[in-house]
């Protein structure tokens, strides 16, 4: 086998495993329906340098490249999708169990302390 074919594969695992690197997150995000955890910057960034990257491989004509760039470049824009269909969760309520278990303590001693407050006046 030659030298460039091993890096050729070398490549496309290396591909592929970044694409696969944003499907738990996606996977996540969506069952959750709470997008809490994720950065609008850092997904923007993402996007532009994926962008960046996509077109550089293209002007190269870098198979690989276009195929592993094209493919995050989805799956990172269906996250992005995500993140804007569920970041007004972030204002309504939280998401993750224990920002709700937080809150229902912290509501349970507020209510608590009123008791106490009205019942010595």
């Amino acid at each position: 086998m030659e030298t460039g074919n091993i890096f050729e594969i070398m490549g496309t695992a290396g591909s592929l495993i970044m694409c696969a690197s944003s499907v738990p997150q996606i996977m996540k995000t969506y069952r959750t329906k709470c997008a809490d955890s994720l950065s609008g910057s850092y997904l923007a960034i993402l996007m532009i340098g994926m962008l960046l990257i996509l077109l550089y491989a293209l002007y190269k004509k870098d198979v690989v490249f276009i195929f592993g760039n094209g493919i995050s470049l989805l799956l990172t824009g269906m996250l992005v999708a995500l993140w804007f269909r569920y970041k007004k969760n972030q204002k309504r309520e939280s998401c993750t169990p224990l920002k709700r278990m937080i809150e229902f303590f912290a509501v349970l001693l507020l209510n608590q302390y009123r008791q106490d407050f009205k019942s010595k006046f």
